[in-house]
Parts: structure tokens; sequence; C-alpha cells
């Protein structure tokens, strides 16, 4: 099976192929950014409102990185292909916020003003690089290729989901036992550099100018009723991100109390994953990216009905996550295909998807804030661990949306 995955792999335009090692490059930092800045944010706030107000920033950021920038570009005619470069420039700048958080703590600075700077810079870097990789998916793959692309990509993030956490609990090791350091220094010192890989990657990739967008193409995108079913299914996608990132952080350490221990756990939990998402890349087609989907959905479902005892059991989050490995990747991998068919829907009547794209990613920022808002709304006035369990039941009826408006959205084919 490995060696008819890597036959296949090797037909892949090269310039798609470069797509998923920047892909993989990214998802091994993103890993642990996703897995550990919210642990620590949560650890120096005590608050899950202080979560609530850090994600807001991100999401803003990301929003003005990716929409406000990529409009830019757009209007001033600069090509993408540089795009990479800009975004490792503003990561590192806003890192650096990080490596001086203790001797900026210890000067008085309040460490919810330090990291609200950091998710500022980090989300516009962010959103800067995902409007160049979007706009790559769209010119180097197509509906023929996209599901195989799309299993390659999330393979490597799942063997990348073994050995980002493990070597993030290493880094933990070191700094506490071994240099006695504070906790996270030696991995927010490494993490910036990590994106250099991908550097000979970036040389592979086609000059790429954005089409100019034009005021009547955006008033067509924001104003045009065939689009509503796109605009659910990409709204509805948004929704769980808002709500995970405030109410996991108090779960994880519930149930297992410090970050090493979180980091092992995550190391082997991802092995099941990567052997699930291989096996499909052969089995996924057009044809079938419902039902996938669908399968997803419910093991989604069953396993938020399994995290909903977190407080009477750790055993619950463990059990919650051994599914979890099996059941989101392979959520994923159809929930990309269908992202980039959403693209497709929203190309102009010149076939240009940029203009679509930039648009998608309002939907997707305005879903981020409706969920985060709605979950901060429940922390302020509801004893948190309840405030947790609606959001628990929340994320199931948002899974369960996305899969109907997936459905709606693939008719207008």
């Amino acid at each position: 099976m490995i060696s008819k995955t890597l036959h296949r792999f090797k037909t892949l335009p090269l310039t798609a192929r470069a797509m998923v090692y920047l892909f993989w490059i990214y998802e091994f930092s993103q890993i642990i950014v996703n897995l550990f800045l919210n642990l620590f944010v949560f650890m120096e706030t005590n608050s899950l409102m202080g979560l609530v107000i850090y994600n807001l920033t991100f999401f803003l950021a990301i929003f003005l990185g990716f929409v406000v920038w990529g409009f830019f570009m757009s209007r001033r005619q600069i090509s993408l292909k540089n795009n990479y470069f800009r975004s490792f420039v503003v990561y590192v700048v806003s890192f650096l916020t990080l490596i001086l958080f203790h001797p900026f703590r210890e000067a008085g600075v309040p460490a919810l003003f330090l990291l609200l700077l950091f998710a500022g810079l980090n989300g516009i870097g962010l959103g800067m690089f995902w409007v160049g990789v979007h706009a790559y998916e769209m010119v180097t793959t197509d509906s023929g290729n996209r599901d195989f692309y799309s299993s390659m990509v999330s393979a490597g993030g799942q063997v990348l989901g073994i050995l980002a956490p493990l070597l993030a609990t290493l880094s933990f090791f070191l700094s506490e036992k071994i240099l006695h350091i504070e906790t996270f220094q030696i991995l927010f010192l490494a993490l910036p550099f990590v994106y250099l890989f991908a550097l000979p990657f970036v040389f592979r990739l086609p000059d790429f100018t954005p089409p100019k967008i034009t005021y009547l193409e955006l008033k067509r995108l924001f104003t045009s009723k065939d689009l509503g079913p796109v605009r659910n299914y990409i709204f509805s996608t948004s929704l769980p991100w808002g709500i995970r990132v405030v109410m996991m952080p108090t779960i994880i350490l519930f149930s297992l109390k410090t970050v090493i221990n979180v980091g092992l756990f995550q190391t082997l939990a991802g092995i099941l994953s990567v052997l699930v998402i291989i096996f499909l890349s052969h089995e996924r087609h057009e044809g079938n990216r419902m039902k996938i989907l669908g399968f997803a959905t419910l093991l989604l479902l069953v396993d938020l009905g399994i995290l909903s005892f977190w407080q009477q059991t750790p055993y619950a989050y463990v059990l919650y996550t051994l599914l979890l490995v099996m059941a989101k990747p392979v959520h994923r991998v159809s929930q990309h295909v269908l992202d980039l068919h959403s693209m497709e829907l929203l190309r102009d009547e010149n076939k240009d998807f940029y203009a679509g794209m930039l648009y998608r990613d309002c939907i997707i920022t305005a879903g981020r804030f409706a969920s985060i808002i709605a979950v901060g709304i429940l922390v302020f006035f509801l004893e948190e661990t309840l405030a947790i369990q609606i959001c628990i039941g929340l994320s199931a009826l948002s899974y369960f949306w996305d899969y109907w408006t997936a459905k709606r959205m693939l008719r207008l084919n």
C-alpha cells in the first residue's frame, strides 16, 4: 500500500508536490502552535475570557493578512511567489514577543498585552502565508487529483502530528529538567526557523500575479442569491474553530495535568491516524466524498458525546483523542477538497478564482467571530465548566450543519 502511494504521489505535477511539501512544513509548526499556544495562553492568564480575547485578536489578524493584504496585492499587481518570504519575516518578529516574554513580564508589561501582540503579528503572518497557499492550490491542482492531493497533505500532517508533539515534549524536558529555564523557551526559539526548510520548494512554484479585483466582482459575490448554499457551507466550516480553541485547554490540562504529558500522549495518539489516511487515499474519489464525510461526521458526534464526560474521568479525554485521530483526518481530507470546490463555485465569468478566495475568507472570519463571541458570552454569564459543556454541544451541532450545507452546495453542480 505504501509503495503504491509513493508511486501515485510521483505522478502529481511537480508544482503540486511542492505545495504538499510546503503544507507539511507549515503543518509541523502549526500542530505545535495549535496544541501548545492556547495552553500557554490559558496557563499565563488562568482565564477562559483571556483565551476568548486572544483568539479574537488572532482571527482578526489572519483576516488582515489574508483578505486585506491579498486585496492590496491584487490591486497593485504584486506577485504571490515572494509572499512566503514576507510572511516568514512577520513570523520571526511575532515569536520575538514570546522569546522575550518573561523579561518583559519582569519589567512590568502585562501578560495579556504581550500575548495579544503575538496574536496580532502571528495572525497577520499566517494570513499572508495562507493567501499564497490557497492561490497556488487552485493553480496547481484540479478536480481529478485533488482527492489524492488532499490525502497526501493530510497523511504527511499526521506523520508530523507524531513528530511535532514528540520534539516539543523533548524541548519541554530539556528546558525544565536540564537547562532549568522556562518550559516553552527552547520551543519558542526554534519554531520560527522551521519555516526556512520550505525555501527550496518555494522556488519550484511558478510566478503568479493575482488578477485585478473589480468592485463589480465584489458586488456580485456579496449580493448574488445563487451563491447562498456556498456561503452557508463556508460559514458552517468556520464555526468549530472559535469553540474548540476556548474549551479544549481546560479539558486537556484537567485530564493530563502537564504539557509534557500532553506531548507524549499526542505522539502516541497520532500513529494510528497515519495508516487511516494512507488507506483512504486509494479509496477516496470524487464520487464518494460525501459518503466519507458523513461517516467522519458521525464519528465526530459520537466522539463529542464521549468528551462530555470529561469532568467525571480523565479517561473521557483519552478515549476522545483516540477516536479523534481517526475521525478528524478523515473529515478534514473531504472538507479540504470541498473547500477548494467552494472556491471553484465562486469563480467569476472569466474563470478567475482570486476574488472568490478572498470573499470566502471574509465569511470564514465572520463564522469564527460569531462562534467565539458566543463562547465569550457563555463564559461571561455562566460558570466555566457549564460553559464548556454547552460548547461541546455547540460543536456537535456545527459538525452536523457542516455536513448538511456541504450536501446542499454540491447540488449546484
